[in-house]
């Protein structure tokens, strides 16, 4: 048996790597240690299926096929290739794994080493002549495609040189070591072996050693921060404990200390790849959020912390530390995010960022009392009159009052409740959406009731906008008012109200089926009960609204509703569905002034331009406001609907 060292040699070697690598992944878990505990030990059957449909079949990788393409080539190339690395280590100490040399494993390990180049090939290709513009060409990557590459070559230079020196009887099985033997010399093939397994074993110490301080970081990490991952919708906010107040308790997240361990392992994650930046609105606006800067940011900040963190394991002292908000993140940057949750939903590591945004604003507003000034309209008019208009809670019902509307004490048991939605009670253009929901209902003979003035604010942007207290002020109230109907089922054509209801309402005991209105209408006409006659000629394009579409996955209801109007031609924008782009209104951003940067709803609206049409369709209150002003702003020629409008209007 040819051998390249001696396995007490060879032990030293594998001794000094290992506590290199022992004390990085220490100092890298110092953080997670002083970190809040994550709720995340539960659904062990959905996290094992998700694990496989985004960690070994890389599903979300593949939305960019090129890039999904080498990266698959690549990481399985690396999962086989991951049991050869271990025989190596274990040959080294003397021991041998025998089923490493056999011919099926040795043919696929050698194809896929010939595949893992190709990949690194492709990936060189696309940084060097098609790269996107959300990908950095660093240092960093090119070391890493030069390592990988050096694995695939010394190995297949390995093999090559056994088979010089002794024709193994996997020799057969392995056609493209067989081809590099062709190259070796039979006087120099032990050489080439030693070499060529030293420089492996080398490299393979030197890329995992290297790793913890690097962008490939997500190498050890991607793995857990999968598996880990949020399995709530993506929508809901975590509810704070405002019952169990301490002296020392913080609000919201002011340092490292208040991120979960989870929340950390998010940014050790972080591959770079610029992915959630792609169609970030406030990227995109030169705004001071960027999502990758962001949490490179806040990675860069626990990193710093870390020899300190150290220090304290052995001195005992408690380290300074630098602000994360202020000084690390601006406030700026903190108010940006319009929370469309375009970052996560292109991010293939899960990798949350609108969690540890607003976390920040919580402080900012329950600690520091330090918010933009015009929040604080907002904030009053949903305390004192239950809507962030600021309106008089007596004039909630002013919209239908020459209709024949039920209140809920009027009809007990209806079959749905119109959640009507400050919007939909007080804006002019949500009346008008509010008045064709109750047409639509009333030719479809469903059974309905509203609230009037016993409904409020969902508090949906005061939870946004960091007012957890406001927001569970309301969230209690409302919950309180609908279990004591008894609802089960709500229909709401805001999106922001859909997912509050839904989502968060459940934690203080509010159990609904919530639907939106164009799922509402678009089940009545697929079971016959509506039926659109007139024409409306129109071509015109759909906008899909970040809470309806990207976070809660409505995204055909609207499209068929439009589709089933005679008259009217659909016309997609390259940004639609999924990749729709943020109107600007989110996250509480409707009630605060957009000072920096170019407008969102003004970058939305080109997107609405190139499809060469002169009506839009939208299907949230906060985006018709929006993309409507765009227009008016920009002095174009731009007709604004709801789908439920038009809807209505197709009724005979």
């Amino acid at each position: 048996m040819v051998t390249a060292t001696r396995p007490g040699v060879f032990a030293l070697v594998f001794a000094a790597f290992m506590l290199l690598l022992a004390y990085s992944l220490y100092r890298r878990f110092l953080p997670l240690q002083d970190s809040r505990p994550a709720d995340v030990f539960n659904r062990w059957w959905d996290r094992v299926k998700d694990f496989f449909t985004y960690v070994i079949f890389q599903k979300r990788m593949m939305r960019d096929p090129y890039a999904g393409l080498y990266h698959i080539l690549i990481f399985w190339g690396f999962l086989v290739l991951g049991l050869r690395s271990l025989g190596l280590v274990l040959e080294g100490l003397g021991v041998s794994l025998p089923f490493l040399t056999h011919p099926a494993y040795q043919m696929m390990k050698d194809g896929w080493e010939v595949l893992v180049l190709a990949g690194i090939a492709l990936a060189v290709l696309r940084r060097l002549f098609f790269k996107p513009e959300r990908l950095k060409n660093s240092l960093d990557a090119w070391i890493t495609l030069s390592f990988i590459a050096m694995l695939m070559v010394t190995d297949l230079a390995a093999d090559g040189a056994l088979i010089v020196l002794g024709s193994p009887s996997w020799a057969a099985y392995a056609p493209f070591s067989a081809m590099v033997s062709s190259w070796i010399p039979v006087g120099s093939a032990e050489s080439w072996f030693v070499w060529s397994w030293w420089l492996h074993i080398l490299t393979l110490f030197s890329f995992a050693n290297m790793l913890p301080y690097s962008k490939h970081f997500h190498v050890y990490t991607s793995f857990f921060n999968v598996f880990f991952h949020r399995l709530e919708p993506g929508g809901k906010m975590e509810t704070m404990d405002l019952e169990t107040v301490e002296d020392d308790t913080v609000f919201g997240v002011k340092s490292y200390r208040e991120l979960s361990w989870k929340q950390i392992l998010d940014l050790y994650t972080c591959t770079e790849c610029g992915r959630c930046r792609e169609l970030c609105p406030t990227r995109l606006t030169d705004k001071p959020l960027s999502p990758m800067e962001f949490g490179n940011a806040v990675r860069n900040y626990v990193y710093d912390l870390t020899p300190g963190l150290a220090a304290r394991e052995t001195a005992g002292e408690v380290p300074p530390e630098p602000a994360l908000i202020g000084e690390t993140i601006s406030e700026d940057t903190i108010w940006a995010c319009t929370t469309c949750r375009w970052c996560e939903y292109a991010c293939p590591l899960f990798i949350s960022f609108t969690d540890k945004l607003t976390a920040m604003r919580r402080n900012l507003v329950l600690e520091e009392s330090n918010f933009p000034s015009e929040m604080q309209t907002a904030f009053k008019g949903m305390e004192v009159n239950g809507n962030p208009w600021n309106m008089p809670a007596d004039r909630r019902t002013d919209w239908c009052e020459d209709l024949d509307v039920p209140l809920i004490g009027d009809n007990p048991n209806p079959d749905v409740l119109f959640w009507v939605g400050c919007a939909g009670a007080y804006d002019d253009h949500g009346q008008k959406v509010s008045r064709a929901l109750v047409k639509i209902m009333k030719a479809a003979g469903v059974s309905f009731a509203i609230l009037g003035g016993e409904e409020t604010c969902t508090g949906d942007s005061a939870r946004r906008m960091g007012n957890e207290y406001l927001f569970q002020m309301l969230a209690q109230q409302n919950v309180e008012t609908l279990n004591g109907y008894g609802v089960k089922k709500i229909v709401t054509n805001c999106p922001h109200c859909l997912n509050t209801l839904a989502h968060e309402y459940p934690d203080f005991g509010g159990h609904y089926e919530v639907v939106h209105a164009s799922q509402f209408v678009a089940e009545m006409v697929s079971r016959g009960r509506l039926h659109f006659t007139k024409s409306i000629e129109k071509e015109l394009t759909f906008h899909d609204p970040c809470y309806l579409g990207r976070t809660n996955g409505i995204l055909n209801e609207p499209r068929y509703l439009l589709e089933h109007i005679p008259g009217i031609t659909l016309k997609e924008m390259d940004h639609s569905r999924e990749r729709g782009v943020c109107c600007g209104a989110g996250g509480g951003r409707m009630w605060m002034e957009e000072n920096l940067g170019t407008r969102i709803n003004h970058l939305r609206l080109k997107d609405v331009e190139a499809c060469g049409v002169k009506d839009l369709a939208v299907a949230c209150p906060f985006c018709y406001s929006m993309l409507s002003d765009a227009a008016k702003e920009n002095e174009k020629e731009l007709s604004t609907l709801d789908v439920v409008e038009l809807a209505a209007e197709a009724l005979p």
